[in-house]
């Protein structure tokens, strides 16, 4: 019987609980209030596009992201 190997991503512990999964590229916080939050290294700022978007990525400042949450949040009815 031929068996296949099991991939690393298969048996991963919380593999599927992403808050278990840490990714050093993706903001915690932003990505909890729902946005894609994929920090540029080599700056620091961070995506402010709502989490699964198509379009290219919409970066902001780090220190200027909470509120630019809470405003396009209140506008767009996330």
């Amino acid at each position: 019987m031929e068996t296949h190997p099991q991939s690393a991503s298969d048996s991963a512990p919380g593999a599927n609980n992403v808050s278990e999964v840490h990714n050093p590229s993706v903001d915690e916080g932003a990505a909890r209030q729902g946005a894609c939050a994929q920090v540029h290294l080599p700056t620091g700022a961070m995506c402010i596009m709502r989490h699964g978007h198509e379009e290219s990525c919409e970066f902001s400042p780090a220190g200027q992201v909470d509120s630019l949450l809470a405003e396009r949040k209140a506008a767009e009815d996330w």
